[in-house]
């Protein structure tokens, strides 16, 4: 189970994917070292959060050095004459799909996982504004801890305990007040 922290981690990687078509679109002389570069830090982020995935990331990078050495990745065709540069543009072009559709996969399953913990933390808020347990939120020169107890206002409450458990089971409790705080803030700007 990742963190928030991990998820949006992993979410500005995949972002910068867009740069990197604009690179090879652009046909910039970089783009192959900068996809390189960009695989292996996703390495080091998946495995620096123990997503097994990181092998495969390091295998499509590990295909892109092979077909630097001449190689023609399995998978790839090459239509009309073949050189190093075509097979390497193509396996690069390989390993950046493959990587992002394969981390994309993955990330969604995670994503999905704190959506249904959003869901559930903005019902139970509104079971309690409705119960009139948070009328309005605390003031307190220490924003953590007025979402610490908003938090045990909610787990007190015999109606509302068993959703703020099942929040806390789904992301666990530091990142229950992340949600809070983020339902809470967006609450303030509407």
């Amino acid at each position: 189970m990742l963190r928030i922290v991990n998820i949006e981690e992993i979410q500005n990687m995949l972002g910068g994917i867009s740069g990197l078509v604009d690179m090879q679109q652009g046909l910039d002389p970089n783009f192959n070292e900068k996809v390189k570069l960009w695989l292996a830090k996703l390495e080091k982020i998946l495995e620096s959060n123990r997503i097994i995935q990181v092998g495969e990331v390091a295998a499509l990078r590990g295909l892109i050095l092979s077909a630097e050495n001449g190689i023609i990745p399995p998978g790839i065709e090459i239509h009309g004459r073949s050189n190093k540069r075509r097979i390497v543009e193509a396996a690069v072009t390989l390993s950046l799909r493959q990587s992002s559709s394969l981390v994309s996969d993955f990330l969604q399953r995670e994503v999905d996982r704190v959506s249904d913990a959003e869901r559930m933390m903005r019902q139970l808020l509104m079971l309690a504004k409705a119960k009139g347990l948070i009328q309005q939120i605390p003031n307190g020169s220490d924003h953590t801890e007025v979402l610490k107890y908003i938090w045990h206002t909610l787990s007190d409450d015999p109606e509302i305990a068993p959703g703020t458990i099942n929040v806390e089971g789904l992301v666990g409790p530091h990142d229950a007040l992340i949600i809070l705080d983020r339902i809470i803030a967006s609450d303030l700007r509407t």
